[in-house]
């Protein structure tokens, strides 16, 4: 009985994961944030303890080079993209047909080098920008690939 309950749980966990491996979840809390500013990059990143996962070159998490975040109180309008509201943009990637506002923020080179949760962060504001992501096998979006 122990042995079916724990394949029924791996099997259940192994079809709610994503094709790249992130929940719809995990993609909210590295991209999106409704009233964020550009100054609010390391705060934020530290708070919500985004990093690189290890590798096995580099066995340890580390600063996250860059990240995005969509500024919009509204998480339906992204949902939206991998549904009615994006289209095909190659590769298994949608491109939104509405426009968001986003803050890019970049890892700044601090020496010696900052280990999480330390790394600082410089953040530009963008507006009108059209995202791309990629959207699992529930029509959400799992992955911020970049925007136009």
């Amino acid at each position: 009985m122990k042995i079916s309950i724990f394949a029924g749980v791996l099997l259940l966990s192994a079809a709610v994961l994503s094709v790249d491996g992130q929940s719809w979840f995990q993609f909210q809390n590295k991209h999106i944030n409704a009233g964020m500013t550009a100054g609010q990059c390391t705060t934020v990143i530290a708070a919500r303890r985004i990093v690189t996962p290890p590798t096995l070159k580099n066995p340890r998490n580390s600063c996250k080079g860059f990240n995005t975040f969509i500024n919009t109180p509204n998480v339906n309008a992204v949902l939206d993209v991998c549904v009615g509201g994006g289209r095909p943009h190659g590769n298994g990637f949608r491109i939104s047909t509405a426009t968001f506002s986003l803050i890019d923020c970049n890892l700044v080179n601090q020496y010696p080098p900052a280990v999480p949760y330390n790394c600082q962060y410089n953040g530009v504001a963008r507006n009108n920008r059209r995202i791309i992501v990629r959207c699992d096998n529930y029509n959400q979006p799992v992955h911020f690939h970049g925007s136009l």
